[in-house]
């Protein structure tokens, strides 16, 4: 589904009325209905207050109005300035709400109108505010938010807007249903505003699809209808081969761990097969830890260490693999960057970077790559890839992501709180939300293992990444709520993804 900043949905709905031949007036009118009907669907008020500000989000209110005093709802609607200063389709929706017998008053009277709802409909601002909220604006939602009752936002809660860089989001009213009106909006889905908007419902009215859904915006979520059609099927007849082969070309002596999180992470989601590179002196461990992956030993240099002399021993047996995750605790000295850039420039199947692969990119300055490859840095990581500041990195992380894939001609996974999917085209997936559960060691080579395996399965690479995204923040979201955010390991991440992928299925 397409995310739409406040400009672009202003360009759809100019061009669905230039293009299209539709009707300012009936666009709100459908608007208008959709709130009526989900405040009642959703709410079965006994009094609504329906708090009404300028410009067409107000007009939105005032067909709401309509439409709910039409079903016998009882309501009044509080008009915060002059509501003769409307123009245009909220002007005639003020007009035909006052003819159709709706009760409105001015903001005095507030205060006695939202102590006596049990649902208030924010129609104040909605995506067309500039700054933070001020004067009877700010009065006004600073007395719906401590009012105590249920909050249906139209389009967006008041005082969600797009911020600069820096910029602190002040007051907002906290809704606990925005009703997004053509399309999600950008300040709805990510932190801060996605805080405030509660559940966003999307009303698509009569836009036309084709501009809704073009291309022309790169931005969008995967909602959860995607998401189950995005997902490996289990046919009953396959066998461990019809799952994918995977491997991992990771971990050392000091960081052993990370290789094994990353195979548990791929087995959990999903992989028939997980094949561990390691050295003689490390298998022990491997064997011990995560008896189900298969161990693949390979010579090097050192015994502690993969290094470019392992190459040959891993591209063989990578020949019958389905894909590769490869970096998270490899190690960053010269013979583990040119033990990268050999398996990069020499073998063709996918390939999930991340972690000292990263690192031996960022050396490499990053080279011009393939789309079946997926990078998965942290926002430190893209920093060294395109050689600026993590604070300019997460100053517009969208950006940043398109910026870095364009160059690497590949996926790129932006971790973080809301990350970013992008592919080479400008086409990008926010995955909205965050879990400090995840800020932990070894949770990103999870990650990592759970893409390679959503690829292994037969996922194209960028609808894995998009997929391994959102299952690895609900276990973590799930781990969290049963054990508490603190403590969670990664390990019993990894052991939260079959649940999840059990209910993303449903």
């Amino acid at each position: 589904m397409k995310v739409l900043t406040n400009e672009q949905m202003r360009i759809v709905d100019a061009r669905a009325q230039s293009e299209f031949g539709l009707d300012e007036q009936a666009l709100m009118e459908e608007a208008g209905r959709a709130v009526a009907r989900l405040a009642c669907e959703r709410f079965e008020p006994r009094f609504v207050a329906i708090v009404c500000g300028k410009g067409n989000n107000a007009g939105d209110g005032y067909v709401a109005a309509r439409h709910l005093r039409q079903a016998g709802i009882n309501l009044k609607v509080i008009a915060i300035g002059d509501p003769l200063s409307l123009k245009g389709a909220a002007e005639v929706a003020f007009q035909q709400a006052q003819e159709s017998g709706v009760p409105i008053t001015h903001a005095e009277e507030l205060p006695e109108h939202l102590s006596r709802a049990d649902l208030i409909i924010d129609a104040l601002c909605g995506t067309g505010i500039r700054g933070p909220l001020s004067g009877a604006f700010a009065t006004a939602a600073e007395m719906v938010s401590k009012a105590g009752a249920a909050v249906l936002a139209v389009d967006a809660p008041s005082g969600v807007r797009e911020l600069a860089a820096g910029e602190e989001l002040g007051l907002a009213i906290k809704a606990d249903l925005t009703v997004a009106i053509g399309a999600p909006k950008l300040c709805c889905v990510t932190l801060p505003g996605s805080l405030y908007a509660g559940e966003l419902f999307v009303e698509r009215i009569n836009f036309p699809p084709e501009l809704l859904d073009s291309d022309e915006w790169p931005m969008n979520i995967a909602t959860h209808e995607e998401l189950k059609q995005w997902l490996p099927e289990r046919p009953l007849t396959a066998n461990k081969g019809t799952f994918g082969k995977i491997g991992i070309v990771a971990g050392s002596a000091p960081y052993t761990g990370a290789a094994l999180l990353a195979a548990r992470g791929a087995l959990r989601a999903g992989a028939g097969l997980v094949y561990v590179f390691t050295t003689a002196a490390l298998n022990p461990i491997v064997k011990t830890v995560l008896p189900e992956a298969v161990t693949v030993l390979v010579p090097s240099n050192d015994p502690s260490w993969l290094d470019e002399t392992s190459f040959p021993a891993i591209a063989d047996v990578a020949s019958k693999l389905d894909a590769l995750a490869v970096g998270m605790g490899l190690g960053t000295a010269p013979l583990q960057r040119e033990l990268v850039r050999a398996l990069i420039a020499e073998l063709g199947l996918p390939i999930v970077l991340d972690a000292d692969a990263l690192t031996a990119l960022a050396a490499l300055g990053m080279p011009k790559l393939r789309d079946n490859i997926v990078l998965t840095p942290h926002p430190g990581e893209m920093a060294r890839l395109l050689q600026r500041s993590v604070s300019e990195v997460q100053s517009d992380r969208i950006a940043v992501a398109q910026n870095a894939a364009a160059l690497a001609n590949a996926v790129v996974l932006l971790k973080g709180a809301d990350t970013v999917v992008a592919r080479p085209d400008g086409q990008v997936w926010i995955n909205a939300g965050a879990c400090s559960a995840l800020a932990k060691g070894g949770t990103g080579d999870v990650l990592s293992g759970v893409i390679a395996a959503m690829i292994g399965q037969g996922v194209e690479p960028w609808r894995a990444a998009v997929l391994g995204a959102r299952v690895h923040l609900e276990a973590g979201q799930a781990c969290a709520e049963r054990i508490g955010e603190c403590g969670v390991l990664a390990g019993e991440v990894a052991d939260e993804i079959p649940r999840v992928i059990a209910s993303m299925s449903k």
